[in-house]
């Protein structure tokens, strides 16, 4: 989800109430006028370092969104280098190529500092940020505008290993600890979004006291993660180097980065 600070949009001109994000064309018009009225120094601030995982929250959350729910691969090939993935990339080129989002590592929070004016979240962010910004949330944005398109998950998950000795006690633990009362204890403490169908309604007291939660719920059902595959952490790390490069800082053509990047990771996908 985005979170936006209502008061930088009001101090820009924007509709702090209905802001128009949902769309490409309607985020960066709003991104524009953030930045050109100086209510923000940046729009938004993906953080820009070169970790394989920061791509799960810049390029893989607004793949997703656009893709109808794709994950980076499918059947051991990569699928980003296609109508949707490059619709993202030139979405996220032209943010940094305008400076609408800021290149170098900043030393704190930009969103709760007000440096950015936006920010991509999770429902943490629900308590890391009140009081401190007056915010609003709206869905991730895609070319067309699409109303409730997936999103990443970023789950944190539980396995048993197969080298595990006390499997049943182990599988017995792992029943008890996902289930529905402890799901529900989950969600009551830590506000995190535990993985279960019919989400509203199962835990449909702790919602109604909780009201701003609903929108993350609401997403649950349409939630994708990263393909559990070997190599993957180069995998992601290949796509954040190419990534870095091209469309934070504007080296190359991204059309062909894209296509090469993709080729690099379709090897290193069958790459035993």
């Amino acid at each position: 989800m985005i979170f936006y600070n209502k008061k930088l949009f009001a101090k820009a001109g924007l509709d702090p109430n209905h802001p128009q994000l949902s769309s490409y064309a309607d985020f960066l018009a709003s991104a524009k006028k953030l930045v050109s009225s100086h209510a923000a120094k940046y729009a938004i601030y993906p953080t820009p370092t070169s970790e394989f995982f920061q791509s799960w929250y810049d390029f893989y959350a607004t793949y997703i969104a656009e893709s109808g729910g794709q994950q980076l691969l499918h059947n051991n090939r990569a699928t980003f280098n296609d109508t949707a993935g490059r619709d993202v990339v030139s979405f996220w080129h032209e943010i940094y190529g305008d400076n609408l989002a800021g290149k170098e590592v900043y030393d704190g929070d930009p969103f709760a500092d007000g440096v950015a004016a936006m920010s991509i979240v999770g429902p943490w962010a629900i308590s890391v940020y009140k009081g401190k910004v007056d915010w609003g949330v709206v869905p991730l944005p895609t070319k067309d505008g699409t109303p409730s398109p997936h999103t990443f998950s970023d789950a944190k998950n539980v396995a048993m290993y197969a080298s595990c000795t006390h499997r049943q006690t182990a599988w017995d633990f792992l029943k008890f600890s996902t289930s529905k009362a402890e799901d529900g204890k989950f969600l009551d403490i830590t506000g995190q979004i535990p993985m279960r169908t019919n989400i509203l309604s199962t835990y449909e007291s702790y919602f109604a006291k909780n009201p701003q939660y609903k929108t993350f719920a609401k997403l649950n059902a349409g939630v994708v993660e990263v393909p559990n595959v070997p190599n993957s952490v180069q995998i992601w790390q290949t796509f954040r180097d190419a990534w870095s490069k091209s469309v934070i800082f504007g080296e190359g053509n991204v059309d062909q980065t894209l296509a090469g990047t993709a080729h690099n990771i379709d090897e290193l996908v069958v790459k035993k």
